[in-house]
């Protein structure tokens, strides 16, 4: 990943996950015994993707949606916002679907999860750090750490509780 400024790095740092999440997918789908410990069978796989939608996607791309969008183009606006939307899309059509299209659902939501953090990495990110004032970038940075880090810690903390 590029250098980040520290105000981004709360959605770098998840998008570092993303990408391993596809890579374990691909991986994974494809039978490959270097999976980086994904399972190799459908349910593992779906229930990996579930539990990173669960823990991380929906808050991180609320986040992106909510607080980047004011300093987007209209054009990466929409992509950013349709191409979330489709992916949410591949995860619902692989919960219950049978096998051959769980497998086509997973697969298209990993090779679209990674060339979005690759679009947003290279692209999107470099873009709003060039045209964002500092004081702007401080505060996106104060409202990104506060819904997404301390949202994780607030989870984590739920799911322990749970297990007591």
């Amino acid at each position: 990943m590029a250098k980040r400024t520290r105000e981004l790095k709360p959605l770098t740092s998840e998008h570092e996950q993303a990408l391993l999440l596809a890579f374990q997918l691909k991986k994974g789908l494809a039978g490959h015994s270097e999976s980086a410990g994904a399972p190799k069978d459908l349910p593992g796989l779906l229930a990996i993707a579930r539990r990173y939608e669960d823990q991380v996607f929906g808050t991180h791309t609320r986040a992106e949606e909510d607080l980047l969008g004011q300093y987007l183009s209209d054009t990466d606006m929409r992509r950013l916002v349709a191409e979330h939307a489709e992916m949410r899309h591949f995860l619902d059509a692989a919960r219950g679907a049978q096998p051959p299209e769980m497998r086509t659902a997973l697969a298209r939501f990993a090779d679209l999860l990674e060339r979005h953090v690759r679009w947003e990495e290279r692209e999107l990110f470099p873009a709003l750090e060039a045209v964002i004032s500092n004081d702007a970038l401080a505060g996106l940075g104060h409202e990104l750490e506060r819904r997404l880090v301390i949202a994780q810690g607030e989870l984590k903390q739920a799911q322990a509780a749970k297990r007591v």
